[in-house]
């Protein structure tokens, strides 16, 4: 679903505005894949699994090399890796479906109701075309289209921040925000039609956010500890409790009205994390973070050693490094600057393999302890080529961030 179908409006009210943003060509960000596909149709998978193209039967009259190579997202809007599909321009005599997985980002997409993808045109600016399904059970959205460009999944309607860290009695704006046009007609929450043009999909310019019509907004809801003021209709100011023992979260969230055509719940929600202590921040593959509570760091010889208490965080977390502070990379020793994270689906570690029968390598990227004083030791760290599977020869990355006591 995206925006679309008509709304009644005051006689006073106006459509937003949003002015379309030219942004740079996004980078490449690894080797692409490549594939020949003939007039008999076929698919073809992103080397991460994030993207699928579905090329029908009669698409293309003879065979036609696609190919997809992840780049840099340069959508203002956009979630997670955008991807370049070519050849670039290729006109197909049949609609190609452009399937996203949203499943790495299912904690920072937002309303599904307005989730979609967008295109970079021949200008820079992006424009949003919404969706023609969803599969919530595989967690993916799906658009079809005639034509190739560089590609990205986003959401035009999003809270900002929709994810914060704040310390005890700090506080936080946080607003609704609308990152692409609506026309006066328009509603956001309808599904946009379908067309076979070349270019010409119903969609709109993206742009930097304006805040989201107070039309949309029915009420704003406090779960967690906390409190909430409401500044204007579409923005609140969230004050975090006064004190937290350890870390606590909180979630903000704006209920919407729904379109009489699509009654439900319309939530868009900011999820807040209130950090009185020692923490861990963790992203997988770039997915979003997890924020979890770590025990004290433990010195033993010149090596400093963190972890997670009781798998808090979905798995058993442990950190490594030699020495205070200062950039230390990664060794293939367990009494050296190590790190792993093992869950009951996998364990992810600092070292990989080329192939099975190799022998191991240590992961790419460093920890950065910034500090080790005043009873803290806080830092970042990123291992870009972290291993996983029976013989670690699938690799990820890892990366985050802490601020842990040191044990007494």
């Amino acid at each position: 679903m995206g925006t679309g179908c008509k709304k009644e409006k005051g006689d006073d009210e106006k459509a937003p505005i949003v002015q379309g943003l030219a942004t740079p060509v996004g980078t490449s960000k690894g080797q692409g894949v490549t594939k020949q596909i003939g007039a008999a149709g076929g698919s073809i998978t992103s080397a991460d699994q994030k993207i699928t193209i579905s090329v029908p039967a009669g698409a293309v009259s003879g065979n036609t090399t696609i190919g997809i190579e992840p780049i840099t997202n340069t959508n203002i809007a956009g979630i997670g890796t955008a991807y370049r599909l070519t050849p670039h321009g290729q006109h197909f005599d049949k609609p190609v479906s452009i399937t996203f997985s949203w499943a790495a980002h299912a904690d920072t997409i937002g309303l599904l109701q307005t989730l979609g993808l967008a295109y970079q045109m021949d200008n820079g600016i992006w424009k949003f075309v919404g969706s023609n399904s969803f599969d919530k059970g595989n967690q993916t959205v799906t658009f079809n289209t005639t034509h190739f460009s560089d590609w990205s999944l986003m959401n035009e309607v999003s809270l900002a921040p929709y994810h914060a860290d704040l310390n005890p009695g700090e506080k936080q704006t946080i607003a609704a925000l609308l990152f692409s046009s609506v026309d006066e007609d328009d509603d956001l929450f309808i599904p946009l039609k379908s067309t076979t043009g070349m270019y010409d999909e119903p969609g709109y310019p993206v742009g930097n956010p304006v805040p989201l019509p107070n039309e949309y907004v029915k009420q704003w809801h406090l779960n967690g500890p906390g409190s909430l003021a409401t500044i204007r209709p579409t923005v609140v100011e969230y004050t975090a409790p006064g004190s937290a023992n350890n870390y606590a979260t909180a979630a903000v969230s704006l209920e919407l009205k729904a379109p009489d055509e699509y009654p439900g719940q319309y939530l868009l929600v900011s999820n807040i994390n209130i950090i009185g202590g020692s923490f861990v921040e963790l992203s997988i593959g770039g997915a979003t973070p997890v924020t979890f509570p770590a025990t004290p760091v433990v010195k033993n010889g010149n090596q400093y050693m963190l972890a997670n208490p009781q798998d808090e965080g979905g798995g058993y977390f442990l950190l490594t490094w030699i020495d205070g502070i200062g950039i230390h990379p990664f060794g293939l020793s367990t009494t050296g600057t190590y790190m792993h994270f093992i869950t009951p689906q996998n364990s992810y570690t600092s070292m990989y393999r080329t192939r099975a029968d190799a022998e191991l390598t240590p992961s790419g990227g460093s920890v950065n302890v910034t500090k080790v004083s005043d009873g803290w030791a806080e830092g970042t760290f990123n291992a870009t080529d972290a291993g996983y599977g029976p013989m670690l020869t699938s690799k990820t990355s890892l990366m985050g961030r802490f601020k842990v006591k040191l044990a007494q």
